[in-house]
């Protein structure tokens, strides 16, 4: 700011300097006010029509993606953008009834919905072939971890090919060796390996009565879910933890993982507190965050009743973590049993998060049919139908030195 005093102080050519930019901003101003007065004006409805208005065409121009995921959520229509759980469900139930019905309208439209969501592009709807609402597969997933224990604790790999390769560290590490000066380096070379993901088809065809499906109702659906959720997730469990090849090795069965046999005999039960100690110190200290106890329920009893020498309980029999690890429960992991043989694998403690890797390629799939045989049982003969189920898959182990093998003594 300058007084007039400052302003008669300045040099002639820096005052005209002054008074130019003075003329330039009333001029602006001027036009300003001239412009103002020429716009029509908007009442408050007419310019909330205007937004809508504006809104409106924006949308029409999404995607159904775009417009649930991205943009104005509770914007659509027949309760496509309700994520509430009564509307989820009333999706799945419209499913399985468009599955028994036959009603191939109604199941494209859900099905190329779930393919837009998913980006997929096989698969061939017109065959009878549609893939699961996302909250059925939801459903599924949250009751997988009766047995879902690979699903919950694996590196998760989304595939978009049936092979995938991972590049891995091999059996032999760099060295760096003390040596003279002017003398030869000698040294051993790291070796590397590869983690080779194969996706294979893991299916299941529970069959109920036609009188049943009819009615498909909250009962019917959480039936379905629970056996289709039970036979995927046992079957992930199985292969991840004892696989031997066919067709994925587990890690009970892989190589290159350190063992800790128990000091005991080979009967499991004969684990003590002081074996559960040993395990920890035989993975890399790198391994230890997010490393966790894997055993049976039966064992994970056991466990619980270790007592000390003074009768005291060194647990309790609530205690979920052993020396600050978790305790998990593995269903498929081996019972607790009055003998095994020696050197016997049973158990892991580890971190299965860097471990095994988890590949998955697109979604479940589902077909319905009445005119097959399954099981000996002649669907059409007894009014039966059968609902198939189809996820592809694979698992591998990754690191095995992320993990030792808890084993039943040498003898």
């Amino acid at each position: 700011m300058m007084t007039s005093e400052e302003f008669f102080k300045l040099p002639k050519d820096q005052q005209d300097a002054l008074m130019k930019k003075v003329s330039e901003i009333q001029g602006g101003q001027a036009q300003i006010a001239a412009e103002e007065k020429n716009m029509p004006k908007l009442s408050m409805k007419e310019m909330k029509e205007m937004i809508e208005e504006t809104a409106k065409q924006y949308i029409k121009s999404m995607t159904p993606v775009d417009r649930k995921y991205f943009m104005f959520p509770g914007i659509g229509k027949d309760g496509a953008d309700d994520t509430s759980t009564e509307a989820k469900f009333t999706k799945t139930v419209k499913f399985i009834k468009a599955l028994v019905g036959k009603d191939t309208q109604t199941l494209n439209l859900m099905d190329s919905e779930v393919r837009t969501k998913a980006n997929l592009s096989e698969g061939s709807t017109t065959a009878g072939g549609f893939l699961v609402p996302e909250e059925f597969k939801a459903e599924i997933l949250r009751l997988a971890p009766l047995y879902g224990v690979i699903r919950r604790e694996a590196r998760l790999v989304p595939m978009s090919a049936d092979v995938c390769n991972f590049p891995a560290a091999g059996t032999t590490d760099q060295s760096a060796i003390w040596t003279n000066e002017a003398a030869q380096i000698k040294q051993t070379n790291p070796t590397f390996r590869q983690v080779v993901l194969t996706i294979n088809k893991l299916a299941a065809i529970p069959k109920v009565t036609n009188e049943l499906l009819a009615d498909a109702n909250v009962q019917v659906v959480q039936y379905l879910s629970e056996i289709i959720a039970d036979a995927f997730a046992k079957a992930e469990d199985e292969q991840a933890f004892n696989g031997s090849g066919s067709p994925f090795v587990g890690v009970l069965q892989a190589t290159g993982s350190p063992a800790r046999a128990q000091a005991g005999g080979t009967a499991a039960q004969s684990l003590s507190y002081q074996d559960l100690i040993n395990a920890t110190g035989d993975i890399y200290e790198n391994a230890l965050q997010g490393a966790k106890f894997y055993f049976n329920r039966s064992m994970n009893a056991h466990i619980r009743g270790l007592i000390t020498t003074a009768g005291a309980p060194i647990f309790g029999g609530t205690a979920n973590e052993i020396a600050g690890f978790p305790l998990v429960g593995v269903e498929v992991l081996p019972l607790k049993t009055g003998a095994a043989a020696a050197s016997t694998a049973y158990a892991i403690f580890g971190n299965l998060r860097r471990g095994v890797m988890m590949g998955e390629r697109g979604s479940i799939s589902m077909k319905i049919s009445d005119q097959a045989t399954v099981d000996s049982d002649n669907l059409f003969e007894k009014d039966m139908s059968a609902l198939r189920a189809i996820e592809r898959v694979c698992l591998g182990v990754a690191l095995p030195s992320s993990y030792v093998r808890i084993t039943t003594g040498a003898s």
